[in-house]
């Protein structure tokens, strides 16, 4: 592992834990037996470190998806393996963490939400479409549109969980659910058959 390598992954075991601003650079160097200088010999900056760090694993992540669709054809159950692999993901690391990137990092955060938007460009509406054409979703409802039905469940990112009439509902379960009730939702009854299939197996493939 190079020096890189180790930087990168010290930084991202802290950021599970904190906010990239209290990621000192001093501690980094510390946890992993290596001087300050020969860090910044690798990276021109602390925020170097987390542009690179930060794109590096959202970069792994999408490599994750794509080796999970590899054998997956259906168009419509591609969609729901995405969206779930994405829900999976943010239940790994707090929703506030990727608040405060964007307060804290607004063009790091850009840069991020750009890389994501052409991932999901090429994957969610090239199988949203596909769906359409081979009859799993309702050719009325145009991918836009969907997108936006899924944007509507958003909730306060800094909140773990929502309180509604008194109960308590987790954040990520919360949208899961929003998002499952949305696909199923627009799905003809030909791809109902694959969500309802879906909905029973999905948390024994993440």
């Amino acid at each position: 592992m190079d020096v890189k390598e180790k930087v990168m992954e010290e930084f991202i075991k802290q950021f599970i834990k904190k906010d990239c601003k209290d990621i000192l650079v001093d501690d980094i160097a510390f946890n992993i037996g290596m001087s300050k200088r020969t860090i910044y010999e690798n990276f021109h900056s602390k925020n170097e470190i987390i542009k690179q760090t930060l794109k590096h694993y959202l970069n792994l992540e999408h490599e994750r998806i794509l080796t999970l669709l590899k054998e997956e054809s259906n168009p419509l159950k591609r969609i729901l393996i995405t969206s779930y692999s994405f829900l999976h993901s943010a239940s790994q690391i707090s929703l506030s963490r990727l608040y405060n990137l964007k307060k804290q990092y607004p063009e790091i955060a850009e840069e991020l939400i750009d890389i994501q938007h052409t991932f999901v460009d090429d994957v969610i509406l090239n199988s949203y479409l596909q769906a359409q054409k081979e009859g799993y979703i309702f050719k009325e409802i145009e991918p836009i549109f969907l997108m936006a039905l899924l944007l509507e469940g958003e909730r306060d990112p800094r909140l773990k969980t929502v309180n509604f009439l008194g109960k308590e509902f987790d954040v990520i379960e919360l949208f899961g659910a929003h998002l499952f009730t949305i696909i199923r939702g627009v799905s003809t009854l030909k791809g109902i058959e694959i969500c309802d299939k879906f909905y029973t197996e999905w948390k024994n493939l993440f």
